[in-house]
């Protein structure tokens, strides 16, 4: 029998792996996005935007792996954290810069 921590460490990491793949998912479909718009700045702002996705969803896998794994606190531990919170912040970044420049673009085209 898996004893009962096991098993709620077992739910919590295919949680996080569900919603890293749709993540990535999502990210190849909007990268995929060819429909023009005007001068096709939506299609431009999914396709940097869909990057962002995919380091954040990147970063979700490696953070389940981690508990999944439970590294114990030594040099390999903290490496991983860094390279986990670097992509989530590498992501992010890229999703909001995607999101005000694609902004940016809209609003001008309404002037």
């Amino acid at each position: 029998m898996i004893e009962t921590d096991r098993l709620l460490n077992i739910i919590a990491q295919a949680g996080s792996f569900i919603a890293a793949f749709a993540a990535i998912t999502a990210g190849v479909i909007m990268s995929s996005v060819t429909k023009k718009f005007g001068t096709g700045i939506l299609a431009s702002g999914f396709k940097s935007i869909s990057i962002g996705v995919i380091f954040i969803a990147m970063g979700i896998i490696i953070d389940a792996v981690n508990s999944y794994l439970q590294l114990s606190t030594n040099i390999y531990s903290v490496a991983v954290l860094i390279i986990k919170e670097a992509l989530f912040v590498i992501g992010t970044y890229i999703i909001v810069i995607g999101s005000k420049n694609t902004g940016d673009k809209l609003e001008s085209l309404t002037k």
